[in-house]
């Protein structure tokens, strides 16, 4: 093989190298913002209209009595209630967003919820 043809096939490669780190550059970014709202949509097409039942719910970081409250619940607050999940126990957890509030999170299925199953998480 001469000087000048591998010279040629090593630019080539370079090239389709340059090219697919490119590709990936540019694509894992919108896979990574993709990700969530495709996560988000496919729970929202299932998420119902809720309430609490109490004033002062907990709402949770996560399905566990032990969870950072990241703010309370009235019966005044109107509710969206995405999906539930066992928590440990023998808890049913409901993740809510609070529409008054704005605030996300779970909440203990005795304490509020819809008024039939959105599914499971």
């Amino acid at each position: 093989m001469s000087g000048k043809s591998r010279k040629k096939s090593g630019n080539s490669l370079a090239r389709r190298a340059s090219r697919t780190l490119l590709a990936a550059v540019l694509v894992a970014p919108a896979v990574l913002v993709s990700s969530p709202t495709a996560q988000a949509a496919s729970s929202d097409a299932r998420a119902l209209p809720g309430r609490f039942y109490s004033d002062g719910v907990n709402i949770r970081n996560a399905p566990r009595l032990n969870a950072t409250v990241r703010g309370l619940g009235y019966r005044s607050h109107r509710i969206t209630v995405h999906c539930g999940t066992p928590g440990p126990l023998e808890t049913y957890w409901w993740r809510i967003t609070n529409n008054t509030t704005g605030v996300r999170g779970y909440i203990v299925q005795e304490h509020g919820g819809p008024s039939s199953d959105p599914g499971r998480c």
